[in-house]
């Protein structure tokens, strides 16, 4: 399975970057980060994982590895999917911290420095979050600010990150925190989840919340993250379906988390997540509607929803506007109005 492997001791840093298919991107990825570990001695080490590429991205990685053997390591796997080849990637890591990077997206050129001095200066905390721009090849633009605070940098308590988990995606994202290997349970059996791509990010969140004991927010933008190559304009139609893996393991975590108002919360990330669905499902080209509703019958008909849409009301403020009208709609199954309405918006662009 290992093609290449440079000798790397213990480092600070240990960048996981799962790849698949990123011909065009891999090369920008690897220099915003290679840079930057030169240029100013970073303790660190990247781990490119080639998740059975059919292009030259496996190809790109060895250059990379004969170029810089010394930061560098080289894995070809057969295709395993994302969450496997991450977590494939945190059993080679010899860091002491863990930061995840996608293979289109970049690092901000300032990245490590900014982490490493919050880490000295908060004492090594074990989890540390932070904001990201959205990215388009050319320009950048913030997009999450003040997740926690208005404060440059903060400390933040398990509470505090236990309600942001449900109530928005600002702190979902495996690339838009760094912590410490010691926060993953490697013996996790996630082979159960099979080529696990929809939600990965918020299964994965459980296990470093449960295990680390010590946040911190920098409160900053440093990660990019490159729209278009994700779900923004394409619609899986499994994917409130394979969400619902995710649902069951947050469900196993009532007990241990003792929330209090933890049926609320949960409701919050079952209507987002069926309101996304509904939205992106705009992309898909039916044959009918007919075909369209049955769809969304499903999503009508699930358990999760049934209970989770009791609670519409009293969570209105953690949904878009356009979110409560679609879930409005659904739970009255008028699912004429809401095809409609989908059909309309993909007309006016």
């Amino acid at each position: 399975m290992l093609l290449l492997k440079g000798e790397i001791e213990l480092k600070l840093f240990s960048i996981v970057i799962p790849v698949y298919n990123v011909e065009d991107y891999l090369s920008k990825c690897v220099d915003s980060i290679i840079n930057q570990i030169v240029q100013n001695q970073i303790d660190c080490e990247i781990l490119l994982i080639d998740d059975g590429s059919t292009d030259n991205s496996g190809a790109i990685c060895d250059q990379y590895y004969e170029k810089y053997e010394n930061y560098i390591s080289v894995y070809h796997n057969e295709n395993q999917g994302l969450l496997l080849t991450r977590r494939f990637g945190y059993k080679k890591a010899k860091g002491e911290y863990i930061l995840n990077c996608d293979s289109d997206d970049l690092l901000d050129e300032n990245m490590l420095n900014r982490l490493k001095n919050v880490i000295e200066k908060f004492s090594f905390p074990d989890l540390i979050f932070f904001n990201y721009y959205s990215f388009d090849g050319e320009n950048k633009e913030i997009v999450t600010h003040d997740i926690f605070s208005n404060d440059k940098e903060c400390v933040v308590t398990k509470e505090n990150v236990y309600d942001k988990y449900f109530k928005s995606q600002d702190i979902v994202s495996m690339c838009c925190k760094i912590y410490k290997k010691k926060c993953i349970d490697l013996t996790n059996d996630y082979k159960k989840f099979g080529k696990f791509g929809t939600g990965e990010d918020t299964l994965q969140t459980i296990e470093l919340i449960n295990n680390a004991r010590t946040f911190v927010y920098l409160n900053e933008p440093l990660y990019l993250y490159r729209m278009g190559t994700g779900m923004t304009r394409r619609f899986d139609e499994n994917y409130y379906f394979s969400f619902k893996k995710v649902f069951d393991e947050i469900v196993r975590q009532k007990n241990v988390w003792n929330i209090d108002n933890f049926n609320t919360l949960f409701a919050i990330k079952v209507l987002q997540t069926s309101a996304r669905t509904m939205t992106q499902s705009r992309y898909k080209k039916w044959n009918s509607f007919s075909e369209q509703k049955t769809f969304l019958s499903k999503i009508n008909s699930d358990c999760y929803f049934i209970e989770s849409i009791k609670y519409l009301d009293e969570i209105k403020p953690y949904l878009k506007k356009n979110y409560i009208v679609l879930l409005k709609l659904l739970k009255e199954n008028k699912l004429n109005r809401i095809c409609f309405m989908l059909r309309i918006r993909n007309l006016i662009g």
